[in-house]
């Protein structure tokens, strides 16, 4: 007591030592008060345990319909919410418990965080289908280097992916423009307005018509893996959609012929 926990400096308020330690304690006390109000809720026979799930926005759209249905049919006592975000927000919210499980591609490492392996993702160039590297396959992303480059945003696993190879190879393309949206990338492209790298996934077959999956030469790929707090292995919801996914990995369409 009678310590100070704001400072103001330039005309900004900062915490100062101790409101730092306040604060941090403040965060632990919300996050058990969360854990909390789910375990009771789960503990109540009346109402139907929820599920909060996080998604990166191409699986929201691409992989999780087919997740989704199956565990439903499943297990159809288990309410489900999806909450879409980019990988590294959806692994911050897994942390803060605001989803109880998220998939994600090239997770970072947390202590806090169990992170099972679910399928590994093959990462293509993209490009409309009268651009000059669309008859060539396959490609290096040295070739990639003249033209306009679009990727997403910041805490996208793909742009993690793509431009550590970028710096690897020392690459620097003509321009760089980042965004949000799968979709907005490929409409881009399309118009003949540059190249990106995606997930192969995220094409659908409609939209071969405008463009040109073209494979490249280093290979990249990224890891998709589920991750959940360790602290709540024993959620009976986490349990059993971490234990269908693991399942559903190893069939078609997810597991494919080498």
């Amino acid at each position: 007591a009678g310590h100070p926990l704001l400072k103001r400096e330039k005309g900004k308020f900062q915490l100062t030592k101790e409101g730092r330690i306040v604060f941090k304690y403040a965060e632990k006390i919300e996050i058990l008060a969360r854990e909390l109000e789910h375990t009771i809720r789960s503990l109540q026979k009346d109402v139907k345990p929820l599920l909060r799930i996080g998604s990166p926005p191409v699986y929201s759209r691409i992989v999780m319909p087919y997740i989704l249905a199956s565990f439903q049919k499943a297990y159809p006592d288990i309410m489900i919410r999806l909450d879409v975000g980019g990988s590294d927000e959806m692994m911050s919210s897994v942390l803060s418990m605001q989803n109880d499980i998220a998939i994600v591609a090239n997770s970072r490492s947390s202590k806090k965080l169990y992170v099972l392996p679910f399928l590994k993702e093959e990462l293509v160039l993209i490009a409309a289908k009268n651009h000059p590297l669309a008859s060539t396959t396959p490609v290096s992303l040295k070739e990639v280097e003249p033209y306009p480059f679009i990727l997403r945003e910041e805490g996208s696993g793909t742009r993690k992916a793509v431009l550590a190879a970028f710096q690897s190879m020392n690459i620097s393309p003509s321009g760089l423009i980042e965004v949000k949206s799968t979709d907005f990338i490929k409409e881009w492209v399309s118009q003949g307005k540059g190249v990106s790298v995606l997930v192969k996934r995220a094409v659908g077959d409609d939209e071969l018509n405008s463009l040109r999956i073209v494979s490249l030469k280093e290979q990249l790929s990224m890891e998709i893996s589920v991750c959940f707090l360790k602290s709540r292995k024993n959620d009976r919801a986490i349990q059993k959609f971490s234990d269908h996914v693991k399942e559903l990995s190893q069939k078609p369409p997810f597991k494919t012929g080498e």
